[in-house]
């Protein structure tokens, strides 16, 4: 097989790690904030919106040609966590990358496909997989007004390879051996054997080497001020020219952005609770928000805006610590789903807009399967669970054979509003069968901090994950990244591990779906989660804003491409 046909199969298997997802971080899964990161929304209902494609972009037709200029202030709960994206993988830092940072590889914006930014064309590939040829373009400036060259590129690569790295995304380039600048705008990668999951990996921001490349390891990368300050620099269409914690964050349009526009001169995020963006929008001080479904008819009502839907591409679900002897029994985790309510959450808290959750990927991806156990809410058969392994109902309190009554914390993110009013729900449907839930919300860099390594410092997390473009479920669930990864609930599953082990060495794309499956079923049946809900997305846009690019993955998707209408 020659380079071009190996990089055709790889691009079919690339394909189908991107079915209804999007760009915004490689190949790591993304820890939402909540309601600003769409995944507390409901599922399917039909609005008012303008289009809504079968590629899952809500793409409005523009009137007109482009025009130059204006503000665009968007309105929004949360606000980065980290600005070196290899560092952070929450939905907020997310979006400020996707405005200050280019992408090796990226979505296209009116496809499930991909295509190059700041690669040239595709890479070429060897016969045997092993070695990645990327040539770079010499067009593309940081905001700085330096070039980026390969020296970037590989310097970016190499982070995600750095002995202390511990970031979200620790299992991306983990087959590549070396990464260097074979030329100053030419990049290969070295790899020990091939990897499926690669070409998704390449998806990634390219961050400044003669800016961060005087810190000397990932902690010192981390605690950069380009890290964490508005000095951050970065080669995408906008610069971050002031960030005001908890009030707003200012960019401005780059003239020499190497894509088409900016032609929105300056965007402005106006930081503050769902409450406050609702006023706001009421009052029409913001021109772009996302809506939580308690608030949906509201927002339809306010004149000037459309309404925006598309379909979610995760869940929301109960994250167990395994490390706490209460859940290290899948018995006592399913029981635990059992005893939840989760359609009479969907129906009392989301007005009966979402869907059950069985499965541990989303129903819009290539692995997804409905061929699978539904476990229903049935709190007399969690009891009878409850008893296999030494639990009995005593009055109101379910205890083991000490006495002692099954109790925990159960804890979120302040700003996602939707699961501060259903883990209160969750709390009272395990009263009722005798368990004690305290519930505990907090500010989401506060809650990423507790729930991430090396804190671990929780019992149970209500979160919600977008999923990442490879459906390669390792981050989250494979036991070697419990002590550096995505698995901070410690599942570890010799099934699993020897399932999803090899997933990324298969090159025949349905051989690898069947496989994946296997490896997800194997999650559910452990109950490793209790996945709680699919979402859908909405967002609501002032009309005059012209070429909304609605994705489900990253908010002011290509909001370069976008104008507002004089």
């Amino acid at each position: 097989m020659g380079k071009k046909a190996h990089w055709l199969l790889l691009a079919m298997i690339f394909a189908l790690g991107l079915l209804l997802a999007a760009c915004g971080g490689g190949a790591d899964e993304t820890e939402t904030d909540g309601d600003a990161g769409g995944d507390d929304e409901p599922d399917t209902e039909e609005t008012d919106d303008d289009t809504d494609d079968e590629d899952g972009d809500d793409d409005t037709a523009a009137t007109g040609d482009p025009v130059e200029g204006g503000e665009l202030i968007y309105g929004t709960d949360a606000e980065p966590n980290g600005l070196t994206p290899a560092t952070v993988s929450d939905s907020a830092s997310t979006d400020a990358h996707n405005l200050v940072h280019a992408m090796l590889y990226r979505q296209q914006s009116d496809a499930y496909e991909v295509e190059p930014e700041v690669a040239a064309g595709e890479p070429q590939v060897s016969e045997d997989g092993l070695e990645y040829v990327i040539e770079i373009r010499d067009d593309v400036y940081f905001s700085d007004g330096e070039q980026l060259t390969a020296d970037d590129v590989a310097f970016t690569i190499g982070i995600y390879m750095m002995e202390d790295y511990t970031g979200p995304a620790i299992t991306t380039f983990e087959r590549v051996d070396t990464v260097e600048a074979t030329d100053e705008f030419e990049v290969t990668l070295t790899l020990n054997e091939p990897d499926s999951a690669l070409p998704i990996g390449l998806g990634i921001y390219i961050v400044p080497e003669h800016i961060l490349g005087e810190a000397d390891s990932y902690a010192a990368i981390e605690e950069h001020e380009a890290s964490t300050t508005d000095a951050v620099v970065g080669a995408g269409p906008y610069e971050m020219t002031d960030w005001t914690s908890g009030q707003y964050i200012n960019y401005e349009a780059r003239d020499d952005y190497h894509e088409e526009g900016p032609y929105i001169q300056q965007v402005t995020w106006r930081l503050g609770d769902n409450d406050a963006q609702l006023a706001n929008l009421q009052a029409n001080e913001i021109d772009v928000m996302n809506v939580p479904p308690q608030d949906l008819v509201t927002a339809e009502s306010v004149d000037g805006f459309n309404i925006s839907e598309v379909p979610g591409f995760g869940y929301n679900y109960i994250g167990w610590n395994h490390r706490n002897e209460l859940f290290e029994s899948p018995t006592v985790r399913r029981a635990l789903t059992m005893a939840i309510d989760r359609q009479g959450i969907i129906d009392g808290i989301m007005s009966g807009h979402a869907t059950i959750a069985e499965f541990p990927h989303s129903p819009e991806g290539p692995v997804y399967t409905d061929e699978i156990e539904e476990i229903p809410f049935d709190p007399d058969g969690a009891l009878e669970l409850f008893a296999e392994e030494g639990w009995e109902l005593e009055g109101d309190q379910l205890v083991n054979d000490s006495g002692e009554q099954f109790s925990f914390n159960l804890l979120t993110n302040s700003e996602a509003h939707v699961r501060t009013d259903w883990i209160v729900a969750v709390q009272q449907m395990l009263g009722e069968i005798g368990i004690a839930v305290e519930t505990e919300t907090m500010e989401f860099g506060a809650y990423l901090d507790r729930i991430q390594p090396p804190n671990w410092d929780f019992d149970a997390v209500a979160g919600a994950w977008n999923l990442a473009l490879d459906p390669n479920p390792e981050q989250l669930f494979h036991s070697d990244n419990i002590e550096a990864g995505q698995n901070n609930i410690a599942y570890a599953s010799d099934e699993f591990d020897e399932l999803a082990g090899d997933n990324r060495s298969i090159i025949d794309p349905d051989e690898r779906i069947e496989v994946l499956q296997d490896a997800f079923l194997q999650v559910a049946e452990d109950q490793a989660y209790t996945f709680m809900y699919y979402a859908t997305e909405f967002s609501a846009y002032r009309d005059n804003v012209q070429n909304f690019q609605h994705n489900p993955r990253v908010n002011l998707f290509r909001v370069n491409e976008w104008w507002i209408e004089e």
